[in-house]
């Protein structure tokens, strides 16, 4: 009786175990996989039934692939963070360095153009001996009135002596020392020269009229008479009767005029050169073989 328990009790465990049949195909499924696994890592190949289950299962496999590949995305990004940074940093110390090297460029090109007009000028005009000057500093306030150049008197350079540009006439000497001097421009209110009219050789002088809160820098003639022939754009140059500025240099141009009883005709002159922008300058030293500068 008892082995017969026995044998009854065994027999509804193993019917027990058929009856769960979710159970039973997956151990069978799996089972199948591992020996096709086996199959094909001895024989490098993969049997039609093989390659159809793993058709079943290549959903998933691709499910934990993606997931794989985006965990190892991440630790990667974390591992090479800090390159990256290094790179961002190179490459932006890189632009800094050609952002200062095109500034550079940019200066040399300007200062060329400004050198070659200089030269043009002094190879059209032989008959002058030109010194090269650099500007080294300036009067507070928006006009090139008062500057230093950084030729002197071991440079040949005297009081008096004319400075000018390829534009035209700048100013004086007013002050040497043995490797600078002060230059007063022709705008500067106690300016005042000898100057024609090119077209009508009308005589006058020509006063300057800057300080050091001027937002004008024109120059003026006054007191002449009101029957002058002054028209819009006449050329203004230098008579030489000064004896201070040498004759035909360029001043500027008639911006205007006006008549008055008291005074005669009044005339406002547009300087040749741009006194906000200078940076080189000739010291006239020699005209004609004759020297410069030497009036008493």
């Amino acid at each position: 009786g008892a082995q017969a328990r026995s044998v009854n009790t065994k027999g509804r465990r193993v019917v027990g175990i058929f009856r769960n049949k979710p159970l039973i195909i997956t151990v069978i499924i799996i089972i199948v996989l591992v020996i096709l696994l086996v199959a094909s890592s001895s024989n490098g190949t993969i049997s039609q039934s093989a390659g159809q289950a793993g058709g079943i299962f290549s959903p998933v496999q691709e499910f934990f692939y993606q997931v794989s590949s985006g965990i190892g995305g991440f630790f990667d990004g974390l591992v090479n963070k800090d390159d990256q940074e290094q790179k961002n940093q190179e490459l932006q110390s890189e632009l800094e360095v050609f952002k200062s090297k095109s500034r550079e460029y940019e200066e040399l090109k300007k200062e060329n153009e400004r050198l070659a007009e200089l030269l043009e000028y002094k190879q059209s005009n032989t008959n002058q001996e030109l010194k090269l000057a650099r500007i080294t500093g300036k009067n507070p306030g928006n006009w090139f009135d008062v500057f230093t150049i950084n030729l002197g008197r071991a440079d040949g350079v005297k009081e008096n002596m004319p400075v000018i540009t390829a534009d035209g006439l700048v100013g004086r000497i007013e002050e040497v020392s043995l490797n600078s001097s002060k230059v007063m421009a022709i705008i500067d209110a106690r300016s005042s020269l000898s100057s024609i009219m090119e077209r009508t050789r009308e005589q006058a002088i020509v006063k300057g009229a800057i300080s050091s809160n001027s937002l004008d820098d024109s120059l003026y003639i006054t007191f002449l008479p009101l029957d002058a022939d002054i028209t819009e754009g006449d050329k203004i140059i230098t008579s030489g009767l000064d004896g201070v500025y040498p004759k035909g240099f360029l001043i500027g141009e008639v911006a205007s005029s006006s008549d008055t009883e008291a005074e005669g005709k009044n005339v406002r002159i547009e300087p040749a050169v741009d006194f906000r922008r200078l940076e080189e300058v000739f010291v006239v030293t020699a005209v004609d073989g004759e020297e410069t500068g030497t009036i008493s």
